[in-house]
C-alpha cells in the first residue's frame, strides 16, 4: 500500500512539473529571451553632449544592392553595389554603369581609376564607365570587404585569408600584410563575419582593422607593424560586440572614424586612439544595420553607406561641438 502511494505521489509530482514547465516556455514572456543574446539597450543611450556631428542629406541611389563607397580627388562620390553611380559635389549624379556581379568595396587613385573588390578578383573601371583591367585574387574563397590605393600599391582586405593583399597596379602580389607573429608582437587579425577594412593614413602607412581584436593596427608598406590602438568595451570609448569596427576611415586632420554593427553607430577618435566624440548614434540607424561604409571630403564632411535604408547619408560637423 506505501508503494502504490509512493507511486502516485511521484505521478503526481511528475505531472505538476510538465505543467509548470509547459506554462513556462508557452505562456510566460521571459521564456522568449535569449539569456545569451548582447543586451545593447543602454548602449542606445547616447549622452547628447558627446554628439558631434549632424545629417544634412540622404542621397537615394535606387539600387537594391549597395555595399561600398568613396571619394575621388574632385570630391565624386562613387558608390558601388551591383552597378557603380558617380555623383558630384552636389549631390547631382553625373555618371552610372553596370557591374556583372554586385561589388563589395571601392577606392578611387589619384588619377581618377576606380579600384573595385568584388568576392575573390578586383577590376579597374575608369568614370566613364570603360573596364580597364581586372586580376583574381588566386583564391576562390576570398572575400575582399576593403580596398585602398596609395601611389604605389593597391591594397586589397581579405576576410577570408585575414590579410591585406598589396598588389602593383597590373595586379602583381608585392606582399600580405597583418600576418599575426607572436616573437615581433603582431596580434592574429580575428574576423567573426566578412567585414574587414583597409585604409592609408597620413604618412602613407597601411591601416587595417582587426575587428576581433577591437583594434586598429598599422604598418608600413613592408609589412612591419607601426602601431596599434583599440581596446574592447561596452563604454563609448570602445568597441562592443563580436567584432568591431567593421568600416573605418580617416579625416584631413588624421583623426579616425569608425563605424560598428549591433550597436550601429559612427564614432570619431584623435590620430592616437583616444575617443573624441559621436558621429551618428544607433538612434539614426535601423535595428541590425551593418555594414556601414565610410568616406571623408575636404571639408570632414562624413558620408555614412546605410545598407539597410539604401542611403548615403551625409553628416556635417555640428558647429555647435567645436
Amino acid at each position: 500500500m506505501n508503494k502504490k502511494l509512493i507511486i502516485g505521489f511521484l505521478v503526481v509530482l511528475i505531472l505538476g512539473l510538465i505543467a509548470f514547465m509547459a506554462n513556462d516556455l508557452f505562456f510566460s514572456e521571459k521564456s522568449h529571451e535569449n539569456p545569451y543574446v548582447l543586451n545593447t539597450d543602454s548602449l542606445k543611450k547616447n549622452d547628447t553632449s558627446l554628439i558631434c556631428y549632424k545629417e544634412i542629406f540622404q542621397i537615394n541611389p535606387g539600387i537594391d544592392e549597395l555595399s561600398g563607397i568613396a571619394m575621388d580627388e574632385r570630391e565624386n562620390i562613387i558608390a558601388v553595389g551591383s552597378k557603380v553611380i558617380i555623383y558630384d559635389k552636389t549631390f547631382k549624379e553625373i555618371k552610372s554603369f553596370k557591374l556583372s556581379e554586385a561589388a563589395n568595396c571601392a577606392a578611387v587613385s589619384s588619377d581618377g581609376e576606380i579600384y573595385i573588390g568584388f568576392q575573390n578578383h578586383i577590376e579597374v573601371w575608369d568614370e566613364k564607365g570603360l573596364q580597364i583591367r581586372s586580376w583574381p585574387t588566386g583564391n576562390k574563397e576570398s572575400i575582399i570587404t576593403g580596398i585602398a590605393v596609395n601611389d604605389k600599391s593597391v591594397f586589397a582586405a581579405d576576410a577570408d585569408e585575414r590579410l591585406v593583399h598589396q598588389y602593383d597596379f597590373k595586379g602583381k602580389l608585392i606582399n600580405n600584410i597583418g600576418m599575426g607573429d607572436t616573437v615581433k608582437g603582431v596580434p592574429e587579425i580575428i574576423i567573426r563575419s566578412a567585414f574587414f577594412d583597409v585604409s592609408i593614413g597620413r604618412d602613407n602607412e597601411i591601416w587595417l582593422a582587426n575587428p576581433g581584436g577591437y583594434l586598429l593596427e598599422a604598418f608600413d608598406d613592408k609589412g612591419n607593424m607601426k602601431t596599434t590602438w583599440g581596446h574592447a568595451s561596452d563604454e563609448i570609448d570602445g568597441f562592443c560586440g563580436c567584432c568591431n569596427p567593421t568600416n573605418f576611415t580617416l579625416l584631413s586632420d588624421g583623426c579616425f572614424v569608425t563605424s560598428e554593427k549591433a550597436t550601429p553607430r559612427v564614432k570619431i577618435y584623435s590620430p592616437e586612439g583616444k575617443f573624441i566624440c559621436i558621429a551618428a548614434g544607433p538612434d539614426k540607424f535601423d535595428e541590425g544595420t551593418k555594414g556601414l561604409d565610410l568616406a571623408v571630403d575636404s571639408k570632414n564632411k562624413i558620408y555614412v553607406l546605410d545598407p539597410v535604408r539604401k542611403q548615403i547619408r551625409v553628416f556635417e560637423k555640428n558647429t555647435k561641438a567645436e
